[in-house]
């Protein structure tokens, strides 16, 4: 399976921040040679970062019908550990400095990185369709992963095409990380499209960044709610970008405003702004609104990508067709994930989802076919685009013997400790195993949670209990 050669063999496909460019030609031969030496078929944990060895793993994971895990570089250890255990990967890649003695046997290195055989020789059954691992639920420890078939890559690949229209010429900077799916869905895209890549590591708030967005002619620019509010801040309209055209966001709510901002700023400069809805199970994206209506409607996620369909169910499972109704939010189409994993076992499953989705968000829709989200059926929340199961945040507090429960929007996760706070920064903690900055998390001491005559947490009582001097509470 490739990626690669939409625009041609000659066609530039990455610009590093340091190094030399690459072809799309030269991009295919690079990854050749490396899938070449990789061993036989089996299971590797890739600890990512956005660098040429990274993307060169990835390829050559796909070209060598070897299954990736993609996993952040800096990952928690005792994360890495659990899930060291339940999938017992045969391989690791990661920069040779970091996780000293987790890998029994180097097999080969590529720049600061370096393949490992981990001692493991278990022989998986992979299921001839599987491609590729992702995490669904943030930093939180949990070992459920998303399992993501060839087709569901290349379907949903060739609809962020089809939609943002994109080709050779095109240069999109890496903003958001390759193990996250809608970063990856960036990388996809814009390499099946014949594009390039301008691979950064860098936050949006680092002047090398910028420095690089416009040395190289960055074309777009992908980022999560967080990413938009800190372009606000900074003045869309003050930056250094000659030759950007597009903004895409997705990665959580952005509210109405804020988007009409963007979209206004944008527009001052001839750049289009899309708003854009997914989950890792759809492969990264699900809807996206036109760019020419974002500011006629803002806060809408739009309608379905190219070759997917959208609808809504009432709690019987009756479709709902009514405008203004509530209902669940089912998506259906060829870039459905085949289901999750929580185990090596589960690898050898074939396709348990069929090509349908059900979000577990509730939206309506208008007269005009258009979807708006209004709330969420299951307990999760996305927090500077990581996606946090409020179920395994409480069960993580658990396991440390705390008695708390967790609340929460996208914009800050609540913890409600029952009794008094520990003697350690829990906030500062518990924002390292997410992967958030600590002031999006509030953490209160309460003597008691309050409960239902049912005896179920009264969350709704909950929800109004911190106040913003909270934030900062230790």
């Amino acid at each position: 399976m490739t990626l690669l050669g939409a625009s041609g063999p000659a066609g530039l496909a990455v610009l590093p921040e340091e190094g030399c460019c690459l072809s799309h030609g030269e991009l295919g031969a690079e990854v050749r040679a490396l899938a070449a030496k990789f061993p036989p078929p089996g299971l590797l944990f890739c600890l990512c970062h956005n660098d040429l060895p990274t993307l060169l793993c990835y390829l050559a994971c796909l070209d060598r019908a070897v299954v990736p895990l993609l996993l952040p570089g800096g990952i928690d250890k005792a994360r890495l550990a659990g899930l060291l255990e339940a999938y017992r990967p045969n391989y690791v890649f990661h920069k040779r400095d970091d996780l000293a003695g987790i890998s029994a046997q180097t097999i080969l290195h590529c720049g600061e990185y370096g393949l490992y055989r981990t001692g493991d020789d278990i022989r998986h059954v992979l299921h001839p369709d599987l491609a590729l691992l992702l995490t669904t639920s943030g930093s939180t420890g949990s070992r459920k992963l998303v399992r993501i078939s060839r087709r569901n890559l290349l379907a949903n690949a060739d609809s962020i095409i089809d939609y943002l229209g994109i080709e050779a010429g095109e240069r999109a900077i890496t903003t958001l990380p390759i193990h996250y799916s809608y970063g990856l869905s960036v990388i996809n895209s814009h390499l099946r499209g014949g594009a390039a890549l301008l691979l950064s590591d860098r936050s949006i708030m680092e002047r090398q960044l910028w420095a690089q967005i416009q040395r190289d002619g960055a074309t777009s620019l992908a980022g999560v709610p967080y990413t938009y509010d800190m372009l606000l801040k900074l003045g869309i309209e003050r930056l250094k970008m000659p030759a950007m055209r597009t903004f895409t966001q997705a990665g959580g709510r952005l509210a109405p405003e804020r988007i009409r901002r963007v979209a206004e700023s944008c527009g001052a400069r001839g750049m289009r702004f899309y708003t854009m809805y997914g989950q890792t199970e759809a492969t990264a994206r699900i809807a996206y609104l036109p760019w020419q209506e974002t500011l006629a409607r803002a806060g809408s996620i739009g309608r379905p990508i190219p070759g997917g369909a959208l609808w809504l169910e009432d709690p019987q499972g009756l479709r709902i067709t009514q405008a203004g109704c509530t209902g669940e939010l089912i998506y259906s189409g060829p870039n459905v994930c085949l289901g999750y994993a929580t185990s090596h076992r589960n690898l050898a499953l074939g396709d348990q989802n069929h090509g349908i989705l059900r979000t577990g968000d509730l939206a309506i829709i208008d007269d005009y076919g258009y979807f708006t989200l209004v709330g969420r059926a299951s307990r999760f929340v996305k927090i500077f685009g990581n996606r946090i199961a409020l179920d395994e945040v409480e069960s993580l507090l658990h396991e440390q013997g705390l008695s708390a429960t967790v609340t929460g929007t996208d914009e800050r996760l609540d913890v409600h400790l029952e009794g008094q706070l520990p003697d350690y920064d829990l906030q500062t903690r518990l924002a390292a195993t997410l992967g958030v900055n600590p002031t999006a998390i509030a953490v209160r001491a309460l003597p008691s949670i309050p409960r239902l005559e049912s005896g179920k947490i009264d969350y709704a009582s909950l929800a109004g209990i911190l106040s913003p001097r909270d934030v900062d509470a230790h």
